[in-house]
This record gives C-alpha cells, structure tokens and sequence, in this order.
C-alpha cells in the first residue's frame, strides 16, 4: 500500500504507485505532494499551471 500527502495531510492510500500519481496529477491540488510505502518514497512539486 502506498500512502500520498500533499504537505501534512494525507489524500489517500492506493494499492499502486501510478494510481497514486495519476490520481496527483489530476487533482486540483497544487504544492509538494509525497508518496510513501514499504521500502519507497517519492516527492515532487506541482504549480498551478501543470
């Protein structure tokens, strides 16, 4: 299971990695996002105009 924050506060959990960041890409939200499971950790920035 993987688990996405955007800063502090957790969106969701998602069974896998692409769920979770398509899922990123096509929300509404803007800022630093992080995923995190067993053995991965990811960060990335999305502004307003991706």
């Amino acid at each position: 299971m993987y688990i996405l924050f955007i800063g502090f506060r957790k969106l969701g959990e998602f069974p896998a990695i692409h769920e979770a960041k398509k899922y990123a890409q096509e929300s509404e939200e803007t800022g630093v996002f992080s995923l995190i499971g067993e053995n991965y950790r990811d960060s990335w920035y999305k502004s307003k105009n991706q």
